[in-house]
């Protein structure tokens, strides 16, 4: 026969394992819920600025198709004539949604475009290896393949472009070349025609 002071004992056993498990669940529900969080923050990353992207170099061409060339562009121009897309706009200069520099025009530094200028180039600055593995492979429709020449990557250790008609570096980027060559610290360079 069990006597009251143990099945006492035995209730607060029982209650004390209820509340551990209960506990256990709880934070296994909350680290759970964290991680997907933050999984979808990184893809909605790529995604807003994948569709900034887009969107600028449509917003260029529409700005400037009644001129007989890309003269005059460049960040400021961006900016001031508010061709960039307005979430990407900041402290009088460019961003994408990493928070990353983008800079306009003709090369890295986005220098402002001559008269006869058939071509432009929008610069990613500043991305880290995985924003840089993610954009560089993200899937993009025909449209915005239509108008694209090159991609220029830059890192603290090499340049490499990859174009339509390069047997090795072919565009759209692989996984694998992408993997290959980002890190730290990268530029990509989009040109357009």
């Amino acid at each position: 026969m069990i006597s009251l002071a143990q099945l006492k004992e035995r209730v607060k056993n029982i209650t004390n394992l209820n509340k551990a498990l209960i506990m256990g669940t709880t934070a296994l529900l909350l680290i759970f819920g964290i991680s997907v969080i933050l999984f979808s923050a990184k893809d909605i990353g790529t995604e807003a600025t994948a569709l900034e992207l887009k969107q600028f170099s449509k917003n260029i061409r529409r700005y400037y198709q009644n001129r007989p060339d890309f003269w005059g562009l460049n960040t400021q121009t961006a900016v001031e004539k508010q061709i960039a897309p307005q979430a990407m706009i900041k402290q009088d200069g460019l961003f994408n949604s990493y928070g990353t520099e983008v800079v306009v025009g003709n090369g890295n530094d986005g220098v402002m475009l001559m008269p006869g200028a058939r071509t432009f180039d929008i610069a990613y600055k500043g991305l880290n290896k995985q924003q840089c593995k993610e954009l560089l492979t993200y899937k993009f429709d025909e449209d915005f393949w239509m108008g694209l020449a090159s991609i220029m990557v830059t890192t603290d250790k090499q340049q490499q472009s990859f174009s339509w008609n390069d047997s090795q570096n072919k565009l759209p980027v692989s996984p694998a070349k992408a993997k290959e060559i980002c890190s730290g610290n990268t530029i990509i360079l989009w040109h357009f025609e």
